[in-house]
């Protein structure tokens, strides 16, 4: 487990399905995702036993004042991912999380750089991951199709040397 002021970082639960569903059941959080939002609690139910068996070193639920409010770390080879509830966006949560999250990654998976794929509609998520030092290295079109509308990529990288603790 990680901590920050704010936040628990810790492996995903089978409880925390219900307080997951908000998050992933949010259209307007999932508007960026790679997925339609979930469209109920055994939906949320099975994402979260994905991350308990995927990924538990490597990806992991945040937990503020007791409640699951999101997810982050690395779902894939490198690749960096995070999504948060909507009620907390812009209060530094996620940078907060990012700051402890990324040298556990590093020394983790025993790497030398992080990626990111984002929309780059996305503002926050890109602007966050630039603020911790991720470079922009490449852009792609219709590179997602979510219920029939395609969205674009932009290609992130953060380098070892290159994140300020």
């Amino acid at each position: 487990m990680l901590s920050t002021d704010r936040l628990l970082i810790r492996p995903a639960r089978a409880e925390d399905a219900g307080d997951l569903f908000e998050v992933y059941g949010d259209a307007e959080t999932m508007r960026y995702w790679d997925s339609p939002p979930d469209q109920d609690v055994p939906v949320t139910a099975k994402r979260v036993v994905g991350m308990m068996r995927a990924s538990p070193q490597t990806y992991f639920v945040l937990e503020h004042e007791g409640r699951a409010v999101g997810s982050a770390g690395v779902h894939q080879d490198a690749e960096i991912g995070f999504i948060l509830h909507r009620a907390l966006w812009r209060k530094g949560l996620m940078r907060e999380a990012l700051t402890v999250l990324i040298p556990w990654l590093f020394d983790t998976l025993s790497t030398d750089t992080l990626t990111a794929d984002a929309d780059p509609r996305n503002e926050g998520s890109v602007g966050l991951l630039k603020a911790v030092g991720f470079q922009v290295t490449g852009t792609a079109k219709n590179t997602f199709c979510v219920d029939g509308v395609w969205t674009d990529s932009v290609y992130l990288a953060l380098a070892r040397d290159d994140f300020a603790r």
